[in-house]
């Protein structure tokens, strides 16, 4: 389940296709460890999600998201002989969600868009806008490349939802907070419909190199616990329609906390990610006395 932005929930189904690599080398991407290094072949897409839809499912709201670990509209990855099969497993969805680098926003995009029944959405990394931190990262774009790229897909009736990373490489820990809701509301003011924003984790190399030579601290779960007490401090309204979401993958593995106050702050951030009500989580609230 996830939010819709109109105050309400829908039942989403996410596809873990395994296609090509990205051929863009993103300093701190580990989606490459699900990915295939050859291109992948015409008809290996549909017959993935062959095996994973049913069609069966008779949910009254539903959507889907098909995510690759690499870009949609790379034929490298997704071949474009393949768009009509898989437009057909997606006829029973009123949305679907696919990721996408900004410079693969082009007019193979509007096809696919145009072939499915249902409301196209493209999933892009915007990360940070942070300058240092947006070279840091190797991410083979620029502000404006995400900017054309996010009114392309709006000019087409494509909606947009972009990632945001908590304290990424590059930003002063105690500039993180700022600089996650500075990116935040960038999207926003693009017309970004969601954002999400995820702390960054350990495990493609990079970072494990930066820790080790002590040059990077992890977000802990005293910095997500700052994130939302500033929530109050904001100075930007949120459009009425936006979603915003904190990423709950990998909670677990946060730093900071107990047994106590973690599952504490996980239902605290499940239940604003469903209600859309951002609120600080009352001090009184805890069971603990750690420090998160």
């Amino acid at each position: 389940m996830e939010p819709d932005g109109q105050g309400d929930e829908v039942e989403t189904t996410t596809v873990f296709l395994i296609g090509a690599e990205c051929p863009f080398r993103c300093s701190m991407c580990d989606l490459w460890q699900y990915t295939s290094t050859e291109n992948t072949p015409v008809g290996a897409i549909p017959f993935q999600l062959s095996q994973v839809l049913s069609p069966t499912l008779t949910h009254k709201r539903r959507w889907l998201k098909l995510y690759n670990a690499s870009n949609f509209f790379d034929p490298r990855s997704i071949p474009r002989e393949d768009y009509k099969a898989i437009a057909g497993h997606c006829s029973e969805f009123e949305r679907v969600i696919v990721e996408n680098h900004p410079r693969f926003c082009d007019d193979w995009m509007v096809t696919f868009a145009e072939a499915i029944p249902g409301r196209l959405e493209v999933a892009m990394g915007l990360e940070t806008i942070h300058p240092g931190a947006m070279e840091a990262m190797n991410k083979g774009m620029t502000l404006e490349d995400f900017d054309l790229a996010v009114e392309k897909c709006h000019r087409f009736g494509i909606d947009t939802r972009a990632f945001v990373l908590l304290h990424p490489p590059g930003v002063a820990l105690g500039e993180s907070i700022e600089w996650t809701w500075k990116t935040v509301a960038y999207a926003l003011k693009l017309g970004v419909r969601h954002v999400s924003v995820i702390p960054v984790r350990a495990g493609n190399g990079w970072i494990d190199r930066l820790i080790a030579d002590g040059l990077y601290q992890l977000p802990t779960v005293a910095m997500v616990r700052a994130l939302y007490n500033s929530v109050p401090k904001l100075d930007w309204k949120w459009p009425d329609t936006s979603v915003f979401e904190f990423d709950l993958w990998d909670w677990d593995n946060l730093k900071g906390g107990c047994a106590k106050c973690l599952p504490q702050w996980k239902a605290h951030i499940d239940r604003c990610n469903r209600t859309q009500n951002l609120q600080p989580l009352n001090d009184a609230e805890f069971e603990c006395e750690c420090t998160v």
